[in-house]
């Protein structure tokens, strides 16, 4: 079956328009296949579906992203490597410039499969360690074995020189252990550590969340670890309050803010079809019926979660334009894309201007300094220096306020750019 608009886009089509919403990153869900059975997969994965994007249609699709302007792609499942041809997809998007993520469960990987996946220009590696007790990580995910995979290939990425982002996602059953798996990712060597947040779709309808209270308690704790270990980058995932708890504490936590769904984040399912992101479970359209650009730039759910108003406290907080809730959490739990965040305790100051951007001076040296910074995390990062320069009153912005602003919150970038063998060098693939 041929892809729509397969491998150029048209000069005058919306694919090639300038716009403020840019794809920046896409995760693909490559297939429904896993090894693992885990509790809260959105996806439900076990099994291939009918109907996944072939080799040839994974191309195509990657052509499209490019030309659409993204910059990372992230592969993952269900487990990718149960995809015979990850690697030369891998290749192809590297080698048209876009940095590569693969998002595994690490069961699989081994010294040989690792230096592969670095020949062909994998930047990093997604993993997910939910507790350091085996039998309950191994229960979660529901294989035996599945703990000793997940650090076993940890250690191989490590050893090997891949970097690695080492994931959680927190329960009533490990919200207790988040200190220790941040710690045992730092010792480990990984790269960053994402914490993730229960959206409940999927499987994880079953599943009983942490407490709003929680929810606070953990995000403050991200920001402390940020502090803690400077050199791993430290992030929240489906909780875009962590913005509202780091500005607070004169933290920027350089990546985490707000929800990126629809203005600089999409989700392809293993069929094709766009989603604003994997937990809101809503399709714009189909790769396979349109273009990839033209589903960006003018789907009507994608519109209006770019423009519409949230309800309830979001649409009044004073934090509106740095976190505006979780629109997935909203939609699992109200049914309402634009429903307020029903799992913040936040009581809106009713401060909208505290949203608008800092008014501070840039130099020309740091103002290009800046410009090299890949697209999806530039609003994040000027915000987090300028939030930095404005606590320390300095009033311009120079090389050494940013670097200041960089070493008081950690790496900003958690993986590399390799340059795959063979590979052609895109325009702006070392930003």
């Amino acid at each position: 079956m041929n892809m729509a608009g397969a491998t150029t886009a048209d000069p005058g089509s919306a694919a090639t328009q300038p716009d403020r919403w840019q794809p920046d990153l896409v995760s693909w869900n490559t297939t429904g296949r896993c090894n693992l059975r885990c509790s809260h997969c959105y996806l439900k994965a076990g099994e291939a579906g009918p109907g996944e994007l072939s080799l040839e249609e994974g191309r195509q699709l990657i052509d499209q992203l490019v030309a659409a302007g993204t910059k990372m792609l992230i592969l993952t499942g269900g487990e990718p490597l149960m995809r015979r041809d990850t690697v030369p997809l891998a290749a192809h998007a590297s080698s048209r410039g876009l940095l590569v993520v693969l998002g595994t469960n690490g069961m699989l990987l081994n010294p040989r499969l690792v230096e592969e996946l670095k020949e062909a220009g994998v930047a990093g590696v997604g993993i997910s360690l939910d507790s350091l007790d085996l039998a309950k990580h191994d229960a979660f995910r529901g294989v035996s074995g599945a703990w000793e995979g997940a650090v076993r290939g940890l250690r191989l990425c490590v050893a090997q020189g891949l970097p690695v982002l080492l994931q959680m996602t927190v329960l009533p059953w490990n919200y207790g252990e988040v200190e220790e798996v941040l710690e045992f990712s730092h010792r480990e060597g990984a790269t960053a550590f994402n914490l993730y947040f229960l959206v409940c779709t999927g499987r994880g309808e079953r599943l009983s969340d942490i407490t709003p209270e929680q929810y606070e308690q953990a995000l403050g704790s991200l920001v402390e670890a940020q502090r803690r270990y400077p050199r791993m980058m430290v992030r929240a995932r489906c909780a875009p309050q962590i913005t509202r708890i780091a500005s607070q504490g004169t933290s920027a936590l350089v990546g985490n803010a707000g929800c990126l769904a629809a203005r600089q984040y999409c989700r392809i399912t293993p069929t094709g079809q766009v989603t604003p992101c994997p937990y809101l479970p809503l399709v714009a359209g189909s790769v396979r019926r349109q273009a990839f650009g033209d589903i960006w730039q003018a789907a009507p759910l994608l519109e209006r979660l770019r423009y519409g108003t949230p309800g309830g406290r979001c649409g009044s907080c004073d934090f509106l334009k740095l976190c505006g809730g979780c629109r997935a959490r909203a939609f699992a739990l109200t049914g309402d894309i634009l429903g307020e965040e029903p799992w913040c305790s936040y009581h809106p100051a009713g401060r909208l201007a505290a949203q608008e951007e800092v008014h501070a001076h840039w130099t020309a040296e740091a103002q290009e300094r800046l410009q090299r910074i890949p697209g999806f995390l530039r609003p994040r990062v000027k915000v987090a220096v300028e939030r930095y320069a404005e606590s320390h009153g300095e009033e311009a912005i120079t090389l050494a306020t940013m670097a200041a602003a960089f070493e008081a919150l950690g790496r900003g970038l958690p993986f590399h750019r390799p340059q795959a063998r063979g590979a052609s060098h895109a325009p702006g693939a070392d930003s």
